[in-house]
């Protein structure tokens, strides 16, 4: 059981998990009353009332709370009226702030797909994850070849890095790469970020990904764990140029697919131009969705 308190991650990836055979809830029955408690302190005071109630399938004994924007009362709520669940907090963005973590409901599980703030909080380790829906689509893009003339694609939030991923993707076309650069402007938490125009949905991610060569990836957040960039690059057989240094300690690491900034020596001409590499399935299904769940049980 996903259950979501960030309503805003909510519409891109709810088909996917669903379609993954994940069951996925919100946490607030409504989105009245989510805009209400992420606009103020309000959700400190809504009642039990207005949490919606999960509905379990024969075997289901664990609820992942998405993500570090709940609060100590809704996980004591689930705690509750769920004695019999595991009730695990999710990280799947970095710690801002360590309070949720230090007032932390007895019994509730701390989990972070950042091994810098597993380290630094104590929490436990769970990589990053892809999406099963979507592995045989992958497997037949890998078998494609990546074109003669490659085409680089950035698609994603401006969070302050703009000017870094034109700069890179100017270097990129001095390199005789096509560039296609998407950013979308930021928005101010609450009601217009639900209601942004700009927000494309994950099916839509995944043919832009199926259509390009090179996955641009620029880190805002140094302590972060490793992006959905970084699966789609691995799953779909692209490409990658990322400025995420802990690439180079994953297991899928490989200098013919990855190239990063400020670490790598290599022109973005020579990078492009070494043939492609597909990591050993062995490997690359250790990301997938369901082997990503059995790991909570290790």
């Amino acid at each position: 059981m996903i259950y979501y308190f960030d309503l805003r991650r909510t519409p891109i990836f709810k088909s996917m998990f669903k379609k993954s055979g994940v069951i996925q809830k919100d946490h607030f029955n409504d989105l009245f009353i989510y805009f209400c408690s992420s606009r103020s302190s309000l959700s400190r005071f809504l009642p039990g009332l207005c949490y919606s109630r999960p509905k379990f399938r024969d075997g289901d004994d664990k609820i992942i709370v998405f993500d570090s924007y709940t609060t100590t009362r809704q996980l004591n709520w689930l705690r509750s009226n769920y004695p019999d669940k595991r009730v695990i907090l999710w990280y799947w963005n970095s710690v801002i702030n360590d309070g949720l973590i230090r007032k932390c409901p007895q019994g509730v599980e701390l989990w972070s797909y950042s091994m810098t703030d597993c380290e630094r909080y104590g929490m436990r380790f769970n990589t990053q994850f892809f999406f099963d829906c979507l592995a045989d689509e992958a497997e037949k893009c890998r078998q494609i070849p990546l074109s003669q003339h490659p085409k680089a694609m950035f698609l994603g939030r401006d969070k302050g890095r703009s000017a870094q991923i034109r700069e890179i993707g100017e270097e990129l076309r001095k390199a005789g790469v096509e560039v296609d650069l998407q950013i979308v402007s930021d928005r101010p938490p609450g009601f217009q970020s639900l209601r942004n125009p700009e927000l494309v949905s994950y099916r839509k991610v995944v043919d832009l990904v199926k259509d390009t060569d090179i996955l641009l990836d620029y880190c805002t957040d140094i302590d972060s764990g490793l992006s959905l960039r970084a699966m789609e690059s691995l799953f779909f057989g692209k490409k990658l140029i990322t400025n995420h240094i802990e690439i180079l300690n994953s297991d899928f690491y490989n200098p013919a697919n990855v190239y990063v900034l400020g670490r790598d020596k290599r022109s973005f001409r020579e990078f492009v131009e070494c043939p492609r590499e597909i990591v050993a399935s062995e490997i690359r299904d250790k990301y997938l969705l369901s082997n990503w769940l059995k790991r909570f049980d290790l």
